[in-house]
């Protein structure tokens, strides 16, 4: 398999620091102090504007042989021929920045061209004990796209096996909360999905809402539960009742394609998501913010309308292989319409700490 791997550190046209016009939801940070961003990027791919570029989504997570497991959607990957576009592809990316590499991996789940909400897409993938596990949005249901479904893989993504149930309220975007390599490292034995608070991934909602999941029963719908608050203690609660529900998180400027990633050197949870910002679903809006709890509670370490500058970027992550051994560096993934941002864009962050901040154990 031949691939196309154009690798480039190009200068943006971003302002490092800019004044959003929007109030951030939740005061700023008391453990990062400021984040900076690099005014260059790293690119995998062409990024050629619109349907010419490699992908976008890019859902990602770090698997036991040290390589970073991805899918894409509304593109053709990284193969120079034949570009077959799919709805939904998957790949592979080794290395760290600005040193990456990336390569297609053929699936059963390949699935041809349905642009937009008309092909499902990937929304978040975890591996957990050498299995990977994917939700896919705009699952289609008598002709209604709004509902995500589960699907798992034994060999690193070649061969899936699809869930006889899908979500059909809420959780129309799940991503799953990142730990380390083949989930090493998580807080207990739990798996945690969050999910912008409607069934609609091309609409906003100002609220985020959680799931937790055995890890050894993901699978299994029964096993699910729902935040639903705080007891006495401040600590969650959880029901089986979907209806029972409460958020996280909540933005009333809208959030939308959220994710959400452990930093362990600097023991902060990490929340990324577009806001409402002008007309259309995509903006170069950005908002980053961090917790002691992937429930809380929330500061903001960054919030800005223009982003992206005039370009629209979504699906804002920092994967966890590309956090730094001290905490303080964090790559941003991300994808877009817009200044070559059909690809495989990455972009680095340099954290600020106060003084004190507690580090990993």
């Amino acid at each position: 398999m031949r691939n196309l791997i154009l690798l480039v550190i190009a200068l943006s046209c971003l302002p490092v620091a800019a004044v959003s016009a929007a109030e951030p939801p939740y005061p700023h940070s008391r453990v990062i102090v400021k984040l900076t961003w690099d005014p260059g990027v790293v690119r995998i791919g062409e990024g050629n504007d619109g349907r010419d570029g490699v992908g976008d989504n890019w859902p990602i997570t770090w698997g036991d042989d040290g390589d970073l497991y991805t899918s894409y959607g509304d593109g053709p990957g990284f193969n120079i021929a034949p570009r077959h576009f799919l709805t939904l592809g998957f790949a592979k990316i080794m290395g760290n920045p600005p040193d990456i590499t990336a390569e297609d991996i053929t699936s059963d789940a390949d699935t041809p061209i349905g642009w937009g909400n008309k092909g499902i897409k990937s929304s978040g993938v975890l591996m957990v004990d050498r299995i990977l596990y994917m939700f896919v949005r705009n699952y289609q249901v008598n002709g209604d796209y709004r509902h995500s479904r589960l699907a798992w893989s034994k060999n690193y993504q070649k061969n899936w096996t699809w869930a006889d149930w899908h979500f059909s309220d809420t959780f129309g975007c799940p991503e799953f909360v990142q730990f380390g390599p083949n989930y090493a490292g998580a807080r207990d034995d739990y798996v945690y999905i969050v999910s912008q608070a409607n069934n609609d991934s091309y609409d906003y909602s100002p609220d985020v809402v959680m799931i937790r999941v055995p890890k050894d029963k993901i699978a299994d719908r029964s096993a699910y539960r729902f935040f639903s608050g705080r007891d006495a203690k401040s600590g969650p609660v959880w029901t089986a009742d979907i209806a029972g529900r409460k958020a996280i998180f909540t933005d009333p400027q809208g959030t939308n394609r959220i994710s959400l990633t452990y930093n362990k050197a600097i023991r902060r949870y990490i929340l990324t998501s577009s806001h409402r910002f002008g007309p259309g679903t995509h903006n170069s809006s950005l908002g980053v913010f961090d917790a002691p709890e992937p429930w809380g509670p929330w500061t903001t370490v960054y919030y800005e309308d223009r982003w992206s500058g005039a370009n629209r970027t979504y699906h804002h992550k920092f994967p966890t292989k590309w956090m730094s051994a001290d905490g303080k560096t964090m790559w941003l993934l991300y994808a877009g319409l817009g200044g070559n941002n059909y690809a495989v864009i990455l972009k680095r962050a340099t954290l600020e700490l106060a003084a004190g901040t507690p580090r990993k154990k």
